[in-house]
Formats: structure tokens, sequence, C-alpha cells
């Protein structure tokens, strides 16, 4: 999508929020105008008023402005009585449907949630975060990095006024009707991640129901809980707390450590290391051959440049920097070859 698109994307979104809030409070509305109505008719049946003076007449009797008052001893009993059942029926029916509509309209996060669910429904090829862990912050962030369209659907109002964004649904996550208003029908894939791993697994269940060939990444607390959420149709599923878990002690063991693989594909958990290449170490105008076993090199940094494209006859010059792929207990033979004598 390029700047114009979101542009325009974003008017509409603006423009439609109106309407579904209309939408909120149309009953409510509607109770008041019948209300109005009915009075109105009171007044041109037994006063013989035209109707715009008689729904003007309605409307002060309905707010108890009482801008208009008619002889009372000229009125008809029967006008007084149904006057009288109006006035008793529509002060508490007022006063409720006007404080309701008020409190929908103030209300921001229902604003947001209005542009949210129009922007869900017309986006395809984006990504849906479902949930309401804190994780999500940082997932919304690094896809905002990557210039990835998004929209998020959690039940956590302070969660989604803490992401700062219109793109957020402030609903159910486990609703099929919250779910195909986040989009998840026309999504290229699907992010869960719920503060309890029960309800995690209702959410990925949910989505494989509504897009089967969708992907879905979910994140739980229990490991034990991997294979359940495999069968469920999620097609990744990690631990957050084993993996900053395993980052930090990956980190304890080498200062190295620049990022961490997920068990993904049978290939087992490994650590990715950067490593500065000083002038008078090892490495120094060595091949990568001669990189200490263990570790695999899959990336080169020199001049500010990364190069991917090497054999392991490549040599190594000061001054590079060199990226590293294994297990972190390896790295301190690395760094001890990188290191200036």
């Amino acid at each position: 999508m390029n700047a114009w698109d979101k542009f325009v994307f974003r008017l509409m979104e603006n423009l439609a929020a109106p309407y579904s809030i209309l939408s909120r409070v149309l009953p409510q509305v509607v109770v008041l105008v019948v209300i109005v109505y009915i009075s109105s008719s009171v007044y041109v049946y037994y006063q013989h008023l035209d109707w715009i003076s008689a729904v003007y007449a309605g409307v002060s009797l309905v707010t108890t402005i009482g801008l208009y008052s008619p002889d009372l001893n000229s009125m008809p009993v029967t006008e007084k009585v149904v006057l009288i059942a109006i006035m008793a029926t529509s002060v508490a029916t007022y006063a409720s449907v006007f404080t309701g509509v008020v409190s929908v309209v103030s209300k921001r996060y229902l604003w947001v949630d209005a542009r949210g669910r129009w922007r869900g429904s017309h986006l395809k090829g984006h990504v849906v975060i479902v949930g309401n862990s804190m994780e999500i912050l940082e997932a919304a962030r690094k896809l905002d990095s990557l210039g990835e369209e998004y929209v998020v659907l959690t039940n956590d109002q302070e969660l989604a006024s803490r992401l700062g964004r219109d793109d957020v649904i402030i609903g159910d996550p486990t609703r099929d009707e919250d779910l195909r208003a986040a989009g998840v029908q026309s999504a290229k894939s699907a992010v869960v991640m719920m503060t309890e791993d029960n309800e995690s697994l209702l959410v990925t269940l949910r989505i494989q129901k509504l897009n089967p060939p969708l992907r879905v990444v979910v994140g739980v607390k229990e490991d034990t809980m991997k294979d359940v959420f495999e069968t469920a149709g999620a097609d990744l599923v990690f631990s957050i707390r084993r993996m900053a878990g395993r980052i930090m002690a990956s980190a304890a063991v080498s200062g190295n450590v620049g990022g961490y693989m997920l068990d993904a594909s049978g290939l087992g958990e490994m650590s990715i290391g950067v490593f500065y290449v000083e002038r008078g170490s090892k490495m120094d105008g060595s091949p990568l051959s001669k990189v200490p076993e263990g570790v695999i090199p899959i990336l080169i940094v020199r001049d500010g440049k990364l190069n991917p494209y090497f054999t392991k006859e490549t040599e190594v010059r000061a001054g590079d920097t060199l990226v590293v792929l294994g297990d972190p207990k390896n790295f301190p033979r690395v760094k001890e070859a990188t290191r200036g004598g």
C-alpha cells in the first residue's frame, strides 16, 4: 500500500467511524423520537397545533423545559391524563437515553474500535494480532518498523490505549464476529498471545475454523502445550518465557549474543553471535575456514555493508564484523579468535 492509498484508507476510516457510532445509539434515539412523536400527536389532536408547533411543544414536554404551557383549565381531562402519563414516562426515558448517547459519543475507545473494525473488514493480506498479553505491544512495534499493515483485536482497554493507534478493535478475541471484524478471513497471518494458554487455544481453534490456510503464530506460557496447539492448527508455537530465559542465559555465557533462533525446523535452538574482528587477532587476514568449530558464519559486515555471499576461503579482515550461528557455549572461542593480540 503506497502513501496515497494509506492516506485515502485513513480518510475512509475516519468518515466511516461516525456511522458505526450512530448504529450504537440508534435504538436509544428511536425511543426518544417515538416519545416526542406521541406527545406531539396529543398536541395536534387536542390543541389543534400544526406539526412544527406540536413537535416544539412535544420536545418541551419530554425535556421538561416547559417552553409551551397551554391553559390547564381549558384542557380536556383525557388530554391531561395522557400528558401526565407521557411526562412520567418520558422524563426518566429522556434522562436515560441522553446519558447513554453522551456516554457512547464521548468514549474515545469506541471511536478507535469503530475505525479498527472498518479497517479490518477492508484490509487484505495484513497481519491480525489477537490477545491481551503485553507482548502484543512489541509485536505491533516490530510490524510498524517493517511497514506491515495490521489490526489488533484485544479485550484490554488499557492495552489498546498504550498501543496509541487506531488499528485496534476492542472486543472478544474468542468471538467469531470480532475475529471477522479484524479481517481474519482475508489476512495473511495471525499472531495469538493471550494471558492464559487455554484462551490462546480457543482463539487458535476459532481462527482455524474461519480460515484454515491462515498462518498462525502462537506465544504460550507453558511449553508442554506445544503439541496441543500444533494439533489445533498453529503453524509455529513458542514459549515466551522459555525464549526470554534462554536468551538471558546465552547472554550470560557470552556477551556477544545478538539474537536467538527458534526450534522451528528441527534444527535445534541456536543463538546468533556478533563479533568484531580486531587488528592482530587470529582471524585478521585468515579465511573463514579458520573460524572455531561449533559455529557457522552467516554474515560479514564490512565498511557498513552486509555481505552474505562468501566461501570458506573468504578472507576476514580487521574491522569486519563477523556474525555466526551456533551454541553460545562455543562463542568464547570465537571471541578469543577475533580479539587482538
